[in-house]
């Protein structure tokens, strides 16, 4: 009975919270509001911890685990597929910079607010903050808590869709279509990660590197 009642009780969490993401998304994209973006971290966290809490699950069920992060690492297929979004991102840029060329970049750092390199340790410490709280929002969250409820490919594709458009502005549509299906590619990646592993920490590892790669990338390849 007390069973169902956490299960049933984790399962109306849940929904109430992708629905949130969701209808902030939405307005994020509509009109940039920066209430709308606090509220699509609000929910997936809030949401996240709630249930994690609700549940009480052991270390090896949670969804953000540090001590189980070098046994994860080491799961079949991991390291593979770490090693090929590292490779993936640069190779993304330079087909970018070659079929948009300058466009495309300043698109992608109109979008984003981030301390210049000459502030390296205030610009790591803002991307491991801001990584970390996406990869428990739509992995550890949306994913990983959503296909308890819908499977893995349906919250897997429904994340991925999210997590673009969390990421939308406005601009040449060519270089937005470009720009939001690069990032749906990356989540499905993560997403597939996070399945592997049941860790957002590891699906966490390759989001960091790849944004920290392609912000050091950027002045090579367009400075």
């Amino acid at each position: 009975m007390l069973h169902s009642f956490k299960k049933d009780k984790t399962a109306v969490i849940t929904l109430i919270g992708m629905a949130v993401m969701v209808i902030a998304v939405a307005v994020k994209a509509a009109t940039s509001s920066v209430i709308a973006a606090a509220a699509i971290h609000i929910a997936g966290l809030a949401c996240f911890f709630l249930i994690e809490s609700i549940e009480k699950a052991p270390d090896s069920e949670s969804g953000l685990s540090f001590k189980r992060f070098f046994s994860d690492l080491k799961k079949p297929g991991v390291l593979f597929l770490i090693l090929f979004m590292l490779v993936l991102s640069p190779a993304e840029l330079l087909l970018s910079k070659a079929v948009f060329g300058s466009a495309y970049i300043n698109h992608v750092l109109g979008r984003v607010n981030l301390p210049g390199l000459n502030q390296l340790p205030l610009l790591l410490l803002t991307q491991i903050i801001a990584v970390l709280g996406e990869e428990i929002e739509f992995r550890a969250f949306f994913v990983g808590k959503g296909m308890k409820l819908f499977s893995f490919w349906p919250a897997a594709i429904a994340g991925a869709v999210l997590f673009a458009a969390a990421h939308f502005a406005a601009g040449s549509p060519g270089i937005v279509a470009w720009d939001l299906g690069g990032i749906f590619i990356d989540a499905i990646l993560f997403a597939i990660l996070y399945r592997k592993t049941g860790n957002c920490l590891i699906s966490f590892v390759p989001h960091f590197l790849n944004n920290i790669i392609g912000l050091f990338l950027v002045p090579v390849l367009f400075g």
